[in-house]
């Protein structure tokens, strides 16, 4: 009878070892998958913000996207604080959140950047035809300008009969 009281602590033992040893793997899990996830919206954030900086560098409009980028800001936010409150579910569904804002960021700003450039480059080729068209009315009308001036010139200068003053004194 001694030996079965013996294996009832042991089986008992073992038991809540597995239960503990299971239970801990199956958190850490869901741990490791949250702090993924919060990790991979960290990484989105910063994406976000280098593409939005390379936006208004490109000379866009990216006033609507600051307000999502804090959006999104406020998202991971929530998610490091819902983690750190144990709310792992939660903490996940914040953090995929941020990072649709953050995916949502990125596609407009490359839009935005493709968008931006080709305004750069319209513009680049309206100045220099309005440049060269200026440089060539110029050179015309300045050519015009002395040619009227020039025969102007001749004209009144034949006109002019140099007079031979007498000195009769």
């Amino acid at each position: 009878m001694s030996k079965k009281l013996l294996y009832l602590p042991c089986l008992f033992f073992l038991i809540i070892l597995l239960y503990f040893s299971f239970g801990f793997s199956l958190v850490y899990g869901e741990e490791s998958e949250v702090r993924g996830k919060k990790s991979q919206a960290e990484d989105s954030l910063e994406a976000a913000y280098i593409s939005l900086l390379e936006a208004e560098r490109a000379g866009g409009d990216i006033s609507g996207l600051v307000s999502l980028l804090n959006t999104a800001l406020d998202y991971y936010s929530q998610a490091d604080i819902a983690l750190r409150s144990g709310k792992d579910e939660e903490a996940l569904k914040l953090a995929e959140k941020a990072i649709e804002v953050t995916n949502e960021i990125l596609e407009a700003d490359v839009s935005i950047i493709v968008v931006s450039e080709h305004i750069e480059e319209v513009r680049f080729r309206n100045q220099l035809i309005i440049s060269l068209g200026s440089v060539f009315f110029i050179i015309i009308f300045g050519f015009l300008g002395w040619s009227r001036f020039k025969d102007y010139y001749l004209q009144n200068m034949i006109g002019l009969r140099p007079e031979v003053v007498s000195d009769e004194s």
